[in-house]
């Protein structure tokens, strides 16, 4: 009986133990990663060496009332799920460089006018990123296509996009490098490869301006150049525009599909990056928009 207690104790002073380690851990974690955020949001509130005047465009919020693209027949989510083979997407479009033929000079009684020779376009082959690089966050990732899958649920099919684990991924249906229109790019925060979580930490809960209800925005990233490169090195440079964070947890599924809004079509070159927030946890999306730098 004496050796049952015994054995009983030994195991609650194990599972104590255990207990005690596994909160030291956890609170451990907790305070590496709040004091990474904070010394990240320091860095970026420091001017830069040389101050220059960066023109930002209008920042592009999109309008509420807006619904998202959609892939195929159904709605992608922002949330992240298992990856699984992306689909392939078409053909790169061409868009030529369209160049106006000089007025040929009058003709003289004199001279002979010589042939103007007319330049030729060169054609611009639009490309898929693959790599993407944000120096402020210190972060440079490979980015590959990223495509979705079908899950059905009891509203019907619904379409969830395929996150990368260890790359940032492309999404297949949204503009490519030298074309018009939303290039967008997601990536995961705080599971696997956390490519974007320096963008996780950047958010400053406290200095967030209220949007509406489910959206605020951030001033901090604003001005920061993003850089993306195809597969020939050619660099496409972006400015900042606009930094947002979206509840998404806990929100109705019309909301959810509002917050996929960024995700629509543009006319206008820009460049969306999504990601998950808090640092700890999935409950909100945040958003970056870029647009072309001016010089």
């Amino acid at each position: 009986m004496s050796n049952g207690k015994q054995s009983i104790r030994r195991l609650s002073t194990g599972l104590i133990a255990a207990g005690v380690v596994l909160m030291l851990v956890v609170g451990g974690y907790l305070v590496l990663t709040q004091l990474r955020g904070a010394q990240l949001r320091r860095d970026l509130r420091q001017p830069p060496a040389t101050a220059t005047s960066v023109p930002v465009a209008q920042a592009l919020e999109p309008a509420a009332t807006v619904t998202p693209a959609k892939p195929a027949t159904v709605t992608p989510s922002p949330t992240p799920v298992e990856p699984e083979p992306t689909q392939p997407r078409a053909t790169a479009t061409i868009a030529a460089v369209a160049s106006a033929s000089p007025e040929p000079p009058a003709p003289s009684a004199t001279a002979t006018p010589a042939a103007t020779e007319v330049p030729t376009a060169t054609p611009v082959l639009a490309s898929a990123p693959v790599q993407l690089v944000i120096p402020d966050l210190k972060i440079d990732v490979p980015v590959v296509e990223m495509g979705w899958r079908v899950v059905q649920t009891a509203n019907g099919p619904r379409s969830d996009w395929v996150i990368p684990k260890n790359e940032a991924g492309h999404h297949v249906n949204s503009a490519l490098l030298g074309e018009q229109g939303n290039l967008v790019i997601s990536g995961h925060n705080n599971i696997y490869g956390e490519v974007f979580q320096p963008i996780s930490f950047a958010w400053d809960d406290d200095a967030g301006i209220q949007v509406d209800n489910f959206v605020d925005r951030s001033e901090l990233l604003n001005g920061k150049s993003v850089e993306l490169f195809d597969a020939a090195g050619q660099a496409y440079k972006y400015t900042i525009a606009a930094f947002y964070r979206l509840k998404d947890t806990g929100v109705s599924a019309e909301q959810r599909i509002a917050n996929g809004r960024f995700m629509d079509p543009t006319d206008q070159a820009q460049v969306t990056i999504i990601t998950c927030w808090p640092p700890t946890s999935n409950t909100h999306r945040l958003v970056i928009v870029a647009v072309p730098a001016t010089n």
